[in-house]
C-alpha cells in the first residue's frame, strides 16, 4: 500500500485551473481534490478544461478553512517558489516525491499526505504555509519562473508518480527518505504501525499548539501584546520535526502537569 495522496487547492480564482489541475492529477493516477475558499469547480469551463476527468471535480471535497481541509492528514506539503524566512524544510518536487516513495514503504503506508497549492497570483500566506510540515519548490529558470497552476500540478503529480508508481511504469527503486521510521530497503514490505506511532496529524498539532500558546502565556514566557516571532519560530520547530501521536500525548502531559502541577510524596 502507498501513502494516499491529497491535493488541495486554496483560494484558485480561475475556474479554468481547477479543470486543468483535474486532468492533470487523473493522468498520473491522483483523484483526491480539495478545495478550501475556491471558484466554481463545476463550471463549464472547469469541466471542459479536465478533458474526462469530471469525476475527479465534481467528487472533489470543499472546506472553509486549510486548517479543515489537512485535518487528517500527517505530511503537509506546501508549495512555494521561493525561500520563507524561518520556513520549514525546503526541497524540489523530486526530494520530495522521494522521501514519499520511501515513507509508503514504512508506517506512514497508507496514511495522508495533502499537497497544497496556493492562489495563482500570490501563492500561499504565511499563515498556511505555517501548517506545513515540508516545503516544495519546483525548479525552473529564474529569470522566468512562471508556471500556471496546472502546469504545477502536472509537475508534482508526475514526479509523484514515479516515486509511487500510481501509473503503470518501469520506475526506479525510491530511496531512502528522511521521515522517521524510513528504513530505505528496497524490498521492504509496509509496516503495520500503531496509529500512536505514526506523526501526528494536523488536528491533532492544531490542539497542541493551543495548548502549547496558554501555557507560554500564563508562564509569562509569552507576551500575547508583543509575540514577535515566538509563536512562529515554536510552531516551525514541530512542524519541521513533527512528533508521533504518542510522542505529543508526551508533550501535553507535560504541558499539564505545568498548568496542574501535583507534589510527589
Amino acid at each position: 500500500m502507498s501513502v494516499e495522496i491529497v491535493f488541495v487547492m486554496v483560494g484558485t480564482t480561475h475556474t479554468g485551473n481547477l479543470g486543468a489541475a483535474a486532468r492533470a492529477m487523473k493522468t498520473m493516477g491522483f483523484t483526491q481534490m480539495r478545495l478550501v475558499d475556491a471558484c466554481s469547480h463545476l463550471s463549464a469551463e472547469a469541466l471542459a478544461r479536465s478533458s474526462g476527468a469530471n469525476d475527479v471535480l465534481k467528487e472533489a471535497q470543499t472546506f472553509d478553512s486549510l486548517q479543515a481541509a489537512i485535518a487528517d492528514c500527517r505530511v503537509v506539503v506546501g508549495t512555494s517558489a521561493r525561500a520563507r524566512q524561518l520556513a520549514v524544510p525546503l526541497l524540489s518536487c523530486r526530494e520530495i516525491a522521494e522521501e514519499l516513495g520511501a515513507a509508503s514503504k514504512t508506517n506512514l503506508s497508507g496514511q495522508k499526505v495533502a499537497i497544497v497549492f496556493g492562489q495563482e497570483r500570490s501563492g500561499l500566506s504565511n499563515e498556511s504555509l505555517d501548517l506545513c510540515t515540508r516545503l516544495l519548490r519546483i525548479p525552473c529558470n529564474p529569470d522566468f519562473s512562471s508556471l500556471n497552476l496546472g502546469s504545477a500540478v502536472q509537475v508534482v503529480s508526475y514526479e509523484l508518480s514515479q516515486a509511487l508508481v500510481s501509473v503503470p511504469q518501469g520506475a526506479p527503486v525510491p530511496q531512502p527518505g528522511k521521515w522517521k521510521g524510513t528504513d530505505g530497503g528496497e524490498d521492504a514490505a509496509p509496516i503495520s504501525a500503531d496509529p500512536d506511532d505514526l506523526p501526528a496529524t494536523s488536528e491533532g498539532m492544531e490542539h497542541f499548539f493551543e495548548h502549547l500558546d496558554r501555557v507560554m502565556v500564563t508562564t509569562g514566557f509569552l507576551d500575547p501584546e508583543n509575540p514577535r516571532l515566538l509563536r512562529r519560530r515554536v510552531r516551525r520547530y514541530f512542524e519541521s520535526n513533527r512528533p508521533s501521536g504518542s510522542e505529543l500525548a508526551i508533550f501535553r502531559g507535560i504541558l499539564s502537569s505545568v498548568e496542574n502541577p501535583r507534589k510527589r510524596k
